[in-house]
């Protein structure tokens, strides 16, 4: 769990590159995304207490926390994710997240990240490494998302991505990503 936290507070710290040192590692633990973060990873920490008894009020306090975070931040994330270090969310509300992300994926605000609704749900999403969800996009169904997409802002995706994609727009338009510059 620290280990973790520890990757998602760096990533968090080098979004504050407009302070110094100092500042940007204080101004993360007054960051919405962040503390959801920490709540989140909590959550699943709760989940390898043994012996199960032992758990119950721990669990209990993650569950005044994330209605907290609910309610005051509008960022739910389902204890039932499996989110790899460097997890990322850039910005405040309207955040659903119920799927699986692999290390240093980053989403902004008014995302959903789930399951089918109306009783059609077949599973969750699974997204690769260094994701990037931009705000108001919908993941939604049991997909595949690979590794170093960009998946753009308001675009709604329901068929599996491959790596290195970018996905824009009303209609899903798939376009590898540019080489980059050295």
């Amino acid at each position: 769990m620290f280990d973790n936290i520890r990757q998602d507070f760096r990533r968090f710290r080098d979004d504050q590159h407009d302070y110094g040192p100092v500042r940007a590692r204080l101004n993360v633990f007054f960051k919405y995304g962040f503390i959801a973060v920490v709540v989140f990873r909590y959550g699943r920490w709760t989940r390898t207490i043994r012996p199960k008894i032992l758990s119950y009020p721990f669990k209990l306090i993650y569950k005044i926390l994330q209605f907290f975070i609910d309610v005051l931040f509008g960022i739910h994330v389902s204890a039932n994710c499996d989110i790899g270090p460097g997890f990322y969310i850039g910005h405040f509300g309207g955040i659903i997240i119920h799927g699986n992300m692999g290390r240093n994926c980053s989403i902004g605000q008014g995302v959903t990240i789930g399951t089918k609704g109306a009783g059609r749900s077949n599973g969750i999403p699974q997204l690769g490494d260094n994701v990037y969800v931009g705000a108001g996009a919908k993941i939604i169904g049991r997909i595949s998302v690979g590794s170093n997409v960009v998946i753009g802002a308001n675009t709604v995706v329901v068929k599996d991505v491959p790596d290195g994609m970018r996905v824009t727009g009303g209609e899903v338009r798939m376009a590898p990503m540019p080489p980059r510059a050295t």
